[in-house]
């Protein structure tokens, strides 16, 4: 779980090497990295959506 969770932050955040995406790529359950790149887009919405009410209240 872990390694598939930190792949799917790693490609957030845009900064990945080679030789790292090349081993995921093999590695990794194409399954579990779209529902969990699904389940951190969710948190990071909601979490952007409930920093904007704070400082709009």
């Amino acid at each position: 779980m872990w390694p598939t969770l930190r792949a799917v932050l790693w490609s957030f955040v845009g900064v990945r090497r080679r030789q790292a995406y090349h081993d995921d790529a093999g590695s990794l359950n194409p399954l579990a990295v779209v529902l969990a790149g699904v389940f951190v887009g969710v948190v990071f919405v909601v979490f952007i959506v409930i920093v904007v009410q704070v400082v709009l209240a």
